[in-house]
């Protein structure tokens, strides 16, 4: 006998998350697409769905980048991977918002530099999220 399981899709957990970030850290530019403007401090999410973990739910990896730029355009590395660390323990300490059911720690905040050569921190987040059955 096989069991019949219904297609689904992950809701989009960004815009929760987001919302929260946003009032959390009001000096910081929060989006899911780099702003090529280069504010001072940027935050970028981007979740990316992975495999089923219940027949409702579904793991979901959150890469988090993050610049902190001096005034004279070079990124400031410390004061990054501080950054990522703080915006890392306000969200895993967060009662998870709908649709994220558990946030948990996956690796970083590591040191990288973006293609400009400017260094960045960044992390990696494990999320379970809802799915909607399609």
């Amino acid at each position: 006998m096989s069991v019949i399981r219904p297609p689904v899709r992950p809701n989009r957990v960004e815009p929760v998350l987001l919302e929260r970030l946003r009032d959390r850290f009001p000096d910081v530019r929060f989006g899911t697409v780099r702003n090529r403007g280069n504010p001072p401090r940027e935050c970028v999410l981007v979740a990316v769905p992975g495999r089923k973990a219940t027949p409702v739910s579904q793991q979901a990896r959150l890469r988090i980048s993050v610049w902190v730029r001096r005034d004279d355009g070079t990124g400031d590395i410390d004061a990054a991977q501080n950054l990522a660390a703080d915006i890392e323990l306000y969200l895993t300490g967060l009662y998870p918002p709908r649709p994220v059911v558990t946030i948990d720690h996956e690796s970083g905040p590591i040191r990288m530099s973006d293609e400009n050569g400017c260094l960045m921190a960044y992390l990696t987040l494990l999320l379970t999220v809802e799915t909607n059955q399609a």
